[in-house]
């Protein structure tokens, strides 16, 4: 049976099944532990239960690091529940419940402030922010920022809703999300998840992307936002520059622009790569859409914990 106690013994091993380092690992499980104990004395004080606290039958996973790491590694590999119960020494059903129960959990452990709004996120750190300077001075992150869509596969819905989730570029079923990040490559916003026919603009105006940052933030993003220029001119966003037909020829000096602005987005993509590290985000998505962006957003949040401990 896999126990963390046991693999700990082994950090590469550890790595490769989790994506952490065992201080990593450590640090988050601390972290989770108040949050899960919380959790459980609420869900045992309903009105309908019948014995005291306490009572009752014992988790086979008795350590919250147990706990973390069976839900760690449903992520890196996308494991059936029979496998994972299997692995863990548990019944297939007690696995799937243990995992229920974790993953409202892993993202306010990992990064809670992916989940609030920037302007409170900058209130935290400072009371009274009245200029743009002093923003950068607080949150030197928000200076500039890069916003893309990803996609991924599902598998085939109902025929009623086929065409609404059916992409027209991936050539399939897909969910799509869109990610802002900063240029030390933290995410600072996860979308909500759409079906795969919606265009990556609609997304970027139906999450108010641009304007839940600082207008004088510098936008990144690339020419599947072509309009936001227009539609958003006192916010800065950046988009190469596009041949159209009254402008088929680039000069050196756009796709000189051109060249720059994509060594500065091929950080997004180095991201949403690092995201896909996890199985779940990289596989033919198989689960109920319903928790697709919970989970989603506990990756997000856990590569935002990881670069974080290593910025330490």
């Amino acid at each position: 049976m896999l126990r963390f106690k046991k693999i700990s013994k082994r950090p590469k091993m550890l790595f490769r099944l989790t994506g952490l380092t065992v201080e990593q690992f450590t640090n988050l499980s601390v972290k989770l532990n108040p949050l899960w104990k919380q959790t459980e004395k609420k869900r045992l004080s309903k009105r309908e239960r019948k014995h005291a606290l306490g009572q009752g039958r014992k988790y086979k996973l008795s350590t919250i690091e147990d706990k973390l790491l069976l839900i760690l590694v449903f992520y890196r590999f996308y494991l059936t529940d029979e496998l994972m119960g299997y692995i863990f020494g548990l019944h297939p059903s007690n696995a799937c419940r243990m995992r229920i129960k974790m993953e409202p959990l892993v993202e306010k452990a990992a990064d809670p402030s992916l989940s609030q709004p920037i302007k409170q996120r900058v209130s935290q750190k400072a009371k009274k922010v009245s200029t743009w300077e002093d923003l950068l001075i607080v949150c030197p992150e928000f200076a500039e920022a890069i916003t893309d869509a990803t996609e991924q596969q599902r598998q085939r819905p109902a025929k009623r809703i086929q065409k609404k989730y059916y992409s027209g570029k991936k050539k399939r079923h897909t969910i799509k999300t869109q990610i802002t990040i900063n240029t030390k490559g933290k995410i600072l916003m996860a979308s909500k998840s759409y079906p795969g026919s919606v265009h990556d603009y609609n997304i970027f105006k139906q999450e108010n992307t641009a304007e839940r940052l600082s207008r004088k933030s510098s936008h990144y993003v690339d020419c599947g936002y072509d309009g936001a220029p227009n539609d958003y001119p006192e916010c800065t966003i950046i988009m190469p520059v596009k041949r159209r037909k009254n402008h088929p020829i680039l000069t050196r000096a756009e796709k000189r622009f051109n060249r720059k602005h994509s060594q500065i987005r091929i950080l997004v993509e180095h991201v949403l790569s690092r995201m896909k590290k996890y199985q779940i985000l990289a596989q033919i998505y198989r689960h109920k859409i319903i928790d697709y962006n919970q989970r989603f957003r506990n990756i997000a949040a856990l590569v935002n914990f990881r670069l974080a401990s290593a910025a330490i």
